[in-house]
């Protein structure tokens, strides 16, 4: 996946369910948290009502590669954990075989 190199504004999110602030986010990296920030050339996203979280991680996740991959797979997996918000995820030894070795691990 292309690394992010955009800039921007996310403006009036409630950081933690807290107070709303704005965040500046520079090639994928938070670069500042405020109130009243700008930025020229920045994308602007209206946050307001939303709240800002830090990525969630998954210490469950069943992504079944290797030998079920008609039920998910790493890459899907990891797509759509990503699309809600984690930035982490923990695969559960259930696939056949386990992913319990580094050769198997190689494999996926």
């Amino acid at each position: 996946m292309a690394a992010n190199t955009g800039t921007y504004l996310i403006q009036g999110a409630a950081v933690l369910g807290g107070d709303p602030a704005d965040l500046l986010i520079r090639d994928g990296i938070i670069a500042e948290v405020g109130t009243g920030l700008s930025a020229a050339g920045a994308t602007i996203i209206d946050a307001a009502g939303l709240v800002a979280l830090p990525g969630m991680v998954d210490v469950h996740t069943h992504l079944r590669e290797p030998g079920r991959e008609d039920a998910e797979t790493v890459e899907t997996g990891t797509r759509a954990a990503a699309l809600g918000g984690y930035t982490a995820v923990h695969a559960m030894a259930n696939s056949t075989p386990v992913a319990d070795t580094a050769g198997v691990v190689e494999q996926v």
